[in-house]
C-alpha cells in the first residue's frame, strides 16, 4: 500500500509505503508524529466505519421507536396497558436491533417477524391511537431502516472526522499554507483505494477498495502506563454523544485522543496468545526480565532475578521494550496490523537503541508491520544495517523529513537507496559543537 499525501499538517507532499518496515527520519517539528497519527485515523476508520453503519441504522430504529412509544404515552391512560406497551417497545427495539447484522435474513422475513410482532399488540395499539397509528406504515418504515444502508462514504467520512478532531484536534492542513484543502489517496500497486479531499468540515470522501491493513496501534510514549486505569476510563471523541470536550471535563469525564485509550486497552486487556516468537525472545534478553500487567493488581510488574517492580518503580527503557513485548504476545503485530513507534528512540539509552532496532526488523521479518519515527542517528542506522541483511527487498523503506528555512513547511522524500541525507542532517549539531569548541580554542 502507498499513502501519498499533500498540504498535511507542515508536509507540502510525501508517498509513504506501508509494507514492512517504515522509517521516517527527521528534525523535530516537521511533521513526522502528524503522519503517524493521519495513517493511524486512516486505518482504524476502515476498520470501523462498516460497524458504524450499523450503528447508524440503530440509532434510526430507536428514534422511531421513541417516537412511537412517546404517542403511546400520551394516550395511555390504564396502568396495566402502560407496563404492557413500556415492555412491547423494549422488547422490540431490542428483536430489532438483532436484525441489523451483516447477513440480514430475506426482507420478507424480517417483515413477517415485524408484523408478528406488533400483531401481538395491535389491539392495544390500536386502542390507544384509534387511527392515528398505521400499522403498515409502522412495518415498513422498520424495514426500510434495516435493509436501507446509508452511503458508506458517508459514515467513513463522519468516522474519519471523528478521529481527525480526537488525534490532531481537527488541523489537518497546514496553517502556513495559503491552500486551506488537503489530500490523501491511497493505492495498491496501480490500483486506487481510497481518496480523501477537503478540509475536516467539508470532506469529500471516494472509497474505491479495500485498506489490506485492518488495524494500526500508535505508540507515543511509556509515560501512558503510569496512568493506564485513568485512561482506560475516559472519554475519546467516539462516546462523547454529542458531549463537547469541555462539557465533558465540566462534568468530570477525563478525555482523551482515541489512540491513547485504544493502545492502553491492547496492553490491558488482551491475554498472550503467542510467546515464542524470536523479536520476543530478544526483548526478554535485552530486559533480563519479564514485563507484563497483573489484571488482579491492576499494575504492571517487572519481574528479573527473582525480584519484583511495579509501577512507577520500572525504568522508563524497560516500560518501552515491555510494550512491544506485551503487544507481540497479544497479536497486535502480523501481516494484517500496522505498529506506529512515535520516536522509539526516547528512553532507550544507544546500546538499547540498536537491540531495539534487531527486535523491530525481527519482528518484521515475522511478517508484522512497523511505521517508526525518528531523530536517532544510532536507531536508523541500526535499522537500516540489520533491514538489508534480513528482509527481504522491499520489505524496508527509509525517509527524510526536511522543512523550509522557516520552518513552515516540510517535503519528506524516500532515501532508502542512499540514507546519508539522513545521518547529514542529524550530524549538524555535532557540526555546530566543533565550531563552537574551535573558536574557543583561537
Amino acid at each position: 500500500m502507498q499513502v501519498t499525501f499533500k498540504n498535511t499538517g507542515m508536509i507540502s507532499g510525501a508517498d509513504i509505503q506501508l509494507e514492512g518496515l517504515t522509517v521516517i527520519a527527521g528534525e523535530n517539528d516537521t511533521g513526522k508524529s502528524t503522519l503517524g497519527k493521519l495513517i493511524y485515523s486512516i486505518i482504524k476508520t476502515f476498520n470501523r466505519y462498516e460497524a458504524d453503519i450499523r450503528s447508524y441504522r440503530g440509532r434510526e430504529i430507536r428514534d422511531l421507536i421513541d417516537d412511537y412509544y412517546r404517542q403511546f404515552q400520551k394516550g395511555v391512560t390504564d396502568p396495566a396497558t402502560y407496563e404492557s406497551g413500556k415492555s412491547f417497545f423494549d422488547e422490540f427495539e431490542k428483536e430489532a436491533l438483532n436484525w441489523i447484522t451483516p447477513d440480514n435474513l430475506e426482507k420478507q422475513d424480517i417483515e413477517n417477524k415485524v408484523s408478528l410482532q406488533v400483531s401481538s399488540f395491535s389491539e392495544t395499539l390500536h386502542s390507544i391511537f384509534g387511527s392515528a397509528i398505521d400499522r403498515k406504515e409502522f412495518i415498513d418504515k422498520i424495514v426500510r431502516i434495516i435493509f436501507t444502508s446509508p452511503a458508506k462514504e458517508d459514515i467513513f467520512k463522519r468516522t474519519f472526522q471523528k478521529y481527525a478532531i480526537s488525534v490532531l484536534h481537527g488541523e489537518i492542513a497546514n496553517k502556513y499554507s495559503k491552500e486551506k484543502a488537503f489530500s490523501i489517496t491511497g493505492k495498491e500497486g496501480q490500483v486506487d483505494v481510497f481518496e480523501i479531499i477537503g478540509t475536516v468540515d467539508d470532506l469529500t470522501v471516494s472509497l474505491k477498495g479495500k485498506f489490506f491493513l485492518e488495524d494500526a496501534t500508535f505508540i507515543e510514549s511509556p509515560v501512558l502506563l503510569n496512568i493506564a486505569d485513568n485512561i482506560r476510563l475516559s472519554r475519546t471523541e467516539f462516546d462523547l454523544n454529542g458531549e463537547s470536550k469541555k462539557m465533558a471535563e465540566l462534568l468530570d469525564k477525563g478525555y482523551v485522543p482515541e489512540y491513547m485509550r485504544d493502545f492502553i486497552m491492547k496492553v490491558t486487556d488482551r491475554l498472550p496468545i503467542q510467546e515464542n516468537t524470536a523479536a520476543n525472545s530478544d526483548i526478554v534478553k535485552m530486559m533480563k526480565g519479564k514485563f507484563y500487567f497483573d489484571p488482579q493488581e491492576r499494575e504492571f510488574v517487572f519481574e528479573k532475578e527473582a525480584q519484583t517492580f511495579k509501577g512507577a518503580a520500572i525504568a522508563s527503557g524497560i516500560k518501552y521494550l515491555g510494550i512491544i513485548s506485551i503487544l507481540l504476545q497479544g497479536g497486535f503485530l502480523n501481516k494484517k496490523t500496522l505498529l506506529i513507534f512515535d520516536e522509539l528512540e526516547n528512553h532507550l539509552h544507544p546500546d538499547w537503541q540498536v537491540k531495539a532496532a534487531r527486535v523491530v526488523v525481527d519482528a518484521v521479518k515475522e511478517g508484522g508491520n512497523i511505521l517508526l519515527t525518528s531523530h536517532s542517528p544510532y536507531l536508523i542506522e541500526a535499522l537500516k544495517i540489520f533491514s538489508d541483511k534480513h528482509l527481504e527487498k522491499g520489505r524496508a523503506a527509509f525517509y527524510l523529513s526536511r522543512s523550509d528555512e522557516l520552518g513552515h513547511i516540510s517535503s519528506i522524500d524516500n532515501v532508502t537507496h542512499d540514507v546519508s541525507p539522513i545521518f547529514n542532517l542529524l550530524a549538524g549539531p555535532f557540526r555546530e559543537l566543533e565550531k563552537i569548541d574551535g573558536a574557543d580554542m583561537e
